[in-house]
């Protein structure tokens, strides 16, 4: 039997659906920018004015101020994400996929400044994302491990204990005016180091050059 033939979406509304995603695309990214200014302050009028749309606009895709943010800190961190997975993706060695994020997370200052200094803005919403970081880590060293390219006792400890590493490098990159991208790799080589990854392979890891991450 012939399958069922799918719907076809009307070329209006299509043209709509797309229309109303970058809408809200280019409001996030506006929201982005006013939030890494005035934090906690910004008020919907401000972000309103700041994206050039009435405060109803807002409101016709978030309920309220609260979910704005929420939705912002979110779009924030799987825009990264998304750059590092490209500049990831042609990489061959198995440790390398391992370090190239951690070292793309401590320069987040670098490639996307408003998400970085939103994370410290807002870091009770810097929770919200952790767990997709924790999950990915954590199975990556285990894979790592079952490959024998690592030697880690407890990967769930050492996956939390990176973790925590990244983040605080990362605050503190955002907030310090004189850090510098060395730093941020210094700390990697630390953390690097709870997976039994030697002194020379760390700096080997880290000291490569980095594919651009926008």
């Amino acid at each position: 039997m012939p399958g069922k033939a799918k719907k076809s979406v009307p070329p209006d509304r299509g043209r709509k659906a797309a229309y109303v995603m970058r809408n809200r695309a280019a409001l996030l990214h506006s929201t982005q920018e006013v939030l890494a200014v005035k934090g906690q302050a910004a008020t919907i009028e401000d972000i309103a004015e700041h994206a050039h749309v009435a405060v109803s606009t807002i409101y016709k895709h978030f309920d309220d101020k609260d979910a704005l943010i929420s939705a912002t800190m979110m779009f924030g961190f799987y825009e990264w994400l998304a750059s590092v997975q490209a500049s990831v993706e042609h990489s061959t060695d198995p440790l390398e996929k391992l370090v190239l994020p951690m070292r793309a997370f401590v320069r987040t200052k670098w490639t996307h400044p408003h998400h970085a200094q939103n994370m410290v803005n807002f870091s009770d919403l810097v929770a919200r994302f952790v767990p997709i970081l924790s999950e990915t880590l954590n199975e990556h060293i285990k894979e790592l491990i079952k490959a024998k390219l690592l030697t880690c006792e407890d990967p769930d400890v050492a996956a939390r204990n990176i973790q925590a590493v990244l983040f605080s490098t990362a605050n503190y990159q955002t907030i310090n005016s004189d850090a510098k991208i060395t730093d941020g790799d210094a700390s990697v080589r630390v953390a690097l180091k709870m997976l039994g990854i030697s002194d020379v392979k760390a700096r080997k890891l880290t000291e490569s050059k980095i594919p651009k991450i926008s």
